[in-house]
Order: structure tokens, then C-alpha cells, then sequence
């Protein structure tokens, strides 16, 4: 009772998506990550990494990393960006997410049409020179951050781990996971962004995510923008490639986010791991 009222008030949870991988008694873990959250899984991360040797994430979190995916998704490309694609209506749907007044078209949709101007520019979070899935993201951390979505498991993970003395390796470089991002389709982010009931998104999501339910949140996510070949179905045979390694010599723990997990179950399995579920904690 007492945890449980602690966690209540601390805004702490257990870590569900978490599998034990084993082959020729060497044990290691697969660990899927929400990168934003709205609790954090602190308790549960000094229990694994406690347990292991090496921790491996996806990819860089350093300043100097997040400074090139800005610097990145700023810069010009070929194609529309997200505020020259956005029409009215999605411009009044984002805002109305958001709770912001709406922008002065919205007295009628023709007006607009008849005095011009961009309907990007009447959205509440500024987008403007941003490549789409920079500007995407924008919106969408704002969004999470105004629901208290402020704990990131990966940045946690890697404090836990240099508070315990654990190497960390990174599976990917930052440029190969801008690369990534810059094939989510244009289309998948105007669909999200016009047509998902984001409240509905996010309860689902945490929903499933706290439960461990990899398949409902599979399902749930497959609407997201990200959910494609670039980001999962390219990534995740190298992912699988670069933490192989570190599972054969046993007491690592691999930090991916979660979408990642299904298909990295299944080529472990192909691998001859045996892959279950970590026991819950009582």
C-alpha cells in the first residue's frame, strides 16, 4: 500500500516492457522505451541496471546531438514543408488541440480564401522553415508537454547508468537517425495531424504501455507518423545487427524505443534467444 501510494504521488511506475533474453546461459534484456512520458521508471531502472554490465541505447542524447538534429531539421530540402502543406481546416484542429483561440479565419473558411496569407502562420505553435518532420515534432512535444508528458526513459537510463558506473554504447549515430526521420512521409503527419483524436492517442497509449501490452500498443501507435519503413522496418535489422554482440557476451541491457520491440523479438528468436517477459516486480 505504501509503494503504491508513493508512486500515486510521485509520479512513478513500474517498467512493464521489459524481455529477459537468454542463449547458452548468457542472459541479457530488451527494454522498450517511451520517449516521452507523463511518469518516469526510476525505481524499475536502478533495479535492471544493477543487475547488468553494459547498457546500450539507441542513439546519441548528448547536447552536441540534439544541436545537430536542430540545426537539421531547420535547414532547406526539396518538397513542401508542413506549414506550406497545413490548409485551414487541420490549422483550426491543431489549435483547437491545443485549446488556443481560434486564428481569424476561422469566422469562415472563405476568409482565408479571400485575403491569402499562410494558415500556418495562425498556428499556435511556429513552424515556419522547418523541414515536415521537424515541424511535426514541435508540435507534437508541445502538445505532450502541456499534458505533463516531461519524463524521457532514455535520458533517465542514461543517468541511472552513469550513477552506477555502467559503459554505455549507442547503437546508432545521430545522423542516421536524422536520416531516418527525413523519410517519414508528408502525408502520415498531414493524416495524424487532420484526422487523430490526439486525447484519444494518448490515453491508449499510456494505457498499453504501462500494461506491457506490446500488441494493443502496436496497433494503437500505427496511426503515428513514425510508424514506417524509415523509422522501424530499415532500423530495425540494424539495431538487431549492433546490440548482437553485446547478447552474446551476456549482462548488457538495450535500451530501443518500444515499436522497435517486436521485430527485434523476432530476430532474436531467429537467433536461438529465449525471449520472455521480465517477472513484475511484487
Amino acid at each position: 500500500m505504501r509503494s503504491a501510494l508513493l508512486a500515486l504521488f510521485t509520479g512513478a511506475r513500474e517498467l512493464r516492457t521489459v524481455w529477459r533474453v537468454r542463449r547458452a546461459g548468457r542472459s541479457s534484456c530488451l527494454a522498450g522505451t517511451a520517449h516521452f512520458f507523463p511518469y518516469h521508471f526510476r525505481r524499475s531502472l536502478r533495479g535492471l541496471l544493477g543487475r547488468v554490465e553494459t547498457v546500450l541505447l539507441e542513439g546519441p542524447l548528448d547536447d552536441a546531438a540534439m544541436a545537430r538534429v536542430v540545426a537539421r531539421g531547420a535547414a532547406g530540402g526539396a518538397g513542401p514543408t508542413l506549414a506550406e502543406a497545413l490548409d485551414t481546416a487541420t490549422v483550426l484542429k491543431v489549435n483547437a488541440e491545443f485549446g488556443a483561440p481560434a486564428p481569424a479565419f476561422a469566422v469562415h473558411p472563405l476568409y482565408h480564401e479571400i485575403f491569402g496569407g499562410d494558415p500556418a502562420s495562425q498556428l499556435c505553435v511556429p513552424i515556419q522553415g522547418l523541414k515536415p518532420w521537424m515541424a511535426f515534432f514541435r508540435i507534437w512535444t508541445h502538445y505532450l508537454r502541456q499534458h505533463g508528458w516531461t519524463y524521457r526513459l532514455d535520458l533517465d537510463a542514461l543517468r541511472a547508468a552513469s550513477d552506477l558506473g555502467r559503459p554505455v554504447h549507442v547503437l546508432e549515430s545521430i545522423d542516421e537517425q536524422i536520416a531516418a526521420l527525413e523519410g517519414v512521409p508528408l502525408a502520415r503527419i498531414l493524416d495524424f495531424l487532420a484526422r487523430v483524436d490526439w486525447s484519444e492517442y494518448r490515453r491508449a497509449y499510456v494505457k498499453h504501455y504501462l500494461a506491457g501490452s506490446l500488441a494493443a500498443l502496436a496497433a494503437a501507435a500505427s496511426v503515428f507518423p513514425s510508424f514506417c519503413e524509415s523509422v522501424l522496418d530499415r532500423r530495425d535489422p540494424v539495431l538487431h545487427e549492433r546490440m548482437r554482440p553485446h547478447f552474446e557476451r551476456g549482462n548488457a541491457i538495450a535500451f530501443v524505443g518500444i515499436l522497435h520491440c517486436p521485430q527485434l523479438i523476432e530476430l532474436l528468436r531467429a537467433d536461438g534467444y529465449e525471449v520472455r517477459a521480465e517477472p513484475r516486480e511484487a
